[in-house]
């Protein structure tokens, strides 16, 4: 790359003809270096634009990543509520019966049916009950206990279910809540 001259009108030395060739000589290199000049200007300018292309294009991106992000969102549930919709038809079907058609028995057995489609949902969107059997360790990160009792499991059992839990992809949603053992 050429050097630019800071100083161009620097001291000159007096010589006859060795100045007059030295003047075209040095006529020649001040036109190459302002064409340099010119053309490092123009290289600088096409890198400003080339940054200033890559940074809105990248504001752009960042936009429609946000955009696409909330948009996600918005709409992650969309496939459980569709697959809880028959649930929904099922529980309409059951209340617009008439009640003086229907026995008890045949009320239950439709009830069985919507809670055992409900389960089998939840089973398709991974979601795991969690219902302690008696005897088992309590574990605080699955269970809640709500009350202590006499029994004769050893002491931080599990004694009784009082409400299951539910669980997604191994975190729990909502604990199970028992009754632990404390000793006798």
């Amino acid at each position: 790359m050429t050097r630019i001259p800071i100083d161009d009108e620097g001291p000159q030395e007096e010589g006859g003809d060795d100045q007059v060739l030295e003047g075209a000589a040095g006529s020649n290199a001040t036109t190459a270096d302002a064409n340099e000049v010119e053309r490092l200007r123009a290289e600088r300018d096409m890198l400003f634009e080339k940054l200033a292309r890559a940074q809105a294009d990248f504001q752009n991106s960042r936009k429609r990543l946000q955009t696409e992000s909330d948009q996600r969102a918005q709409y992650a549930n969309a496939t459980l509520i569709k697959s809880l919709l028959p649930v929904i038809d099922n529980f309409e079907r059951a209340l617009a019966q008439d009640p003086g058609k229907s026995d008890a028995k045949t009320i239950l057995r439709g009830m069985q049916i919507v809670h055992d489609q409900w389960l089998n949902v939840l089973q398709q969107q991974q979601v795991q009950e969690i219902s302690p059997q008696p005897g088992e360790p309590f574990d605080p990160n699955r269970h809640e206990a709500l009350m202590h009792q006499a029994s004769d499991f050893p002491e931080g059992s599990v004694v009784q279910t009082l409400q299951k839990g539910y669980s997604l992809h191994d975190r729990t949603l909502r604990p199970a809540q028992v009754s632990v053992s404390k000793p006798g």
